[in-house]
């Protein structure tokens, strides 16, 4: 697994917190979260960051 250190996710396939490849954007993202530890954490913190800046809670 590498470090993706970019802060912009510019590759829909391409997980944003480790640069492996997804199967897909939607769910293959989603699996790859849930099957790795680094991942899933990264996107808590930036769901986290974001938070204030929705109206409300997202359904994703």
């Amino acid at each position: 697994m590498s470090v993706n250190t970019t802060t912009t996710w510019c590759d829909p396939v391409t997980c944003p917190f480790c640069g492996d490849k997804l199967a897909s954007p939607g769910a293959g993202f989603i699996d790859h979260i849930h099957d790795n530890t680094d991942c899933e954490r990264g996107f808590d913190h930036w769901r986290e960051n974001i938070a204030g800046d929705l109206a409300g809670e997202w359904s994703g």
